[in-house]
């Protein structure tokens, strides 16, 4: 059987089950053998998503915006090893701290989105790049700039201010005409949240059934995590990092090259099943974003979607295995079975190797539900569909997610549940007296 076969085998199994939300793009030597939308753009209209759906691609942005630093350095506008001072000069400790540090996450600037009351206050309430710069500009160094690495959008704030200094243009400006358009990306730009995008998917959450995802204003992301785009347009973006498009050869060498903790200029480059590759995880407000591009391969995965708990990055590279020539594994068909034999499940669990995280398992409406904490601890609540019973084991697949529960009970009475979560992790979970 063909890769291509085994990756639509893949898909079709993740779809039937309702595993996949948004748009997945596959290509392989240059040729897009996988492009299609999943789930709905709209729930409340009842909008399908497409390959042509438009979702908001949260820190993938960050590579956009270092491509700008490099533009700008080729034309001689400004020094990747210039010092934020030289830009924004009432910066402090900006005589320290370089363009190039910002770009690899080496400057020691703390991540404005990290503080107590970003998620509560900062990220819902508009504000100016000048204001948002203002709220870390003070706060002292994590560490000596070059020294250590930490993920910090805070950096890319700064780049942001430093490409409209040097260019007198507004971020979204330089970016349409210095990056988008050349690459024929018609369908990408920066959200305000303002203007209306025509066919921008809406983001969901999830508790029982998709919902509304917490608010973000889209007023400040600009180049730390404030663009749109589709899967289509990510796909020549994936060209301009393989061929010199954008900028020469050399320097975008550079500009790819790992520093610290494989993290380059606005790109992971690391290694998966030993192939090298450059991407970038994305998430804001709904919507979680993986691009994946194994550079020597000519193989690029991108996974788009507007349902926040879609783990992206697990399901791209299952595909990545599958185009290496490995066999995916596929979920068991989500097919609900009747009980028999019906037994109380219902309860708190802790896992047997950490007893402080717990999952619940409750009862309603003749239906079991899973609610069990997810990235950066949000909790969400699952449908529990049983597919299989047998003496002393009964099987149950979560809705919306590929997760797995294994009740395992004697004479009714629960002995442990084996819960293997959608990255493949077992564990064994007691439930609580």
């Amino acid at each position: 059987m063909t890769k291509e076969k085994n990756i639509i085998n893949w898909i079709n199994a993740y779809k039937q089950n309702g595993y996949l939300h948004g748009s997945i793009l596959v290509a392989i030597n240059g040729e897009i053998i996988m492009h299609d939308g999943f789930g709905m753009a709209n729930w409340e209209h009842e909008v399908p998503n497409t390959a042509l759906t438009k979702f908001r691609i949260g820190s993938i942005t960050k590579g956009f915006t270092a491509m700008a630093i490099y533009q700008l350095h080729e034309r001689a506008l400004l020094h990747i090893d210039d010092t934020i001072s030289k830009f924004l000069p009432h910066y402090p400790n900006g005589e320290k701290i370089t363009l190039y540090h910002c770009m690899t996450g080496t400057s020691g600037v703390p991540d404005f989105t990290g503080m107590p009351d970003f998620w509560f206050k900062t990220m819902r309430l508009p504000a100016t790049l000048q204001e948002i710069i203002n709220s870390f500009k003070d706060l002292p160094l994590n560490f000596d700039p070059g020294s250590d690495y930490e993920y910090s959008t805070s950096n890319y704030m700064l780049l942001t201010a430093v490409i409209e200094k040097v260019t007198s243009q507004a971020y979204s400006d330089y970016m349409r005409e210095n990056i988008f358009l050349p690459l024929g990306m018609n369908d990408t730009g920066v959200d305000n949240g303002r203007e209306i995008i025509h066919g921008l998917a809406s983001g969901y959450s999830f508790w029982e059934k998709p919902i509304h995802a917490e608010f973000a204003d889209l007023s400040f992301p600009l180049g730390g995590y404030g663009l749109y785009s589709t899967t289509g347009d990510l796909y020549k973006w994936s060209q301009a990092l393989r061929k010199p498009i954008l900028i020469s050869e050399a320097t975008l060498t550079q500009m790819l090259a790992p520093n610290l903790e494989d993290y380059a200029c606005g790109l992971v480059n690391a290694s998966y099943l030993n192939k090298k590759y450059v991407g970038h995880f994305g998430d804001i407000s709904g919507f979680t974003n993986d691009f994946l591009a194994f550079q020597d391969d000519e193989i690029t995965i991108i996974h788009l979607s507007n349902m926040n708990i879609t783990p992206v990055m697990k399901l791209t590279r299952e595909l990545a295995k599958i185009a290496f020539g490995e066999f995916g594994v596929l979920p068991d068909p989500a097919l609900p079975i009747s009980l028999k034999e019906p037994i109380s499940i219902d309860g708190t669990y802790y896992f047997n190797n950490n007893p402080e995280a717990t999952i619940d398992i409750s009862y309603k409406d003749n239906e079991f539900y899973l609610t069990v904490p997810k990235m950066y601890g949000a909790i969400y609540k699952f449908k529990l569909i049983p597919i299989s019973e047998r003496p002393g084991t009964l099987c149950f697949l979560t809705n919306m997610i590929h997760e797995k529960l294994y009740i395992h009970f004697t004479n009714k009475k629960i002995d442990h549940v084996e819960y293997i979560d959608y990255y493949g992790n077992k564990n064994m979970l007691i439930k609580k007296a």
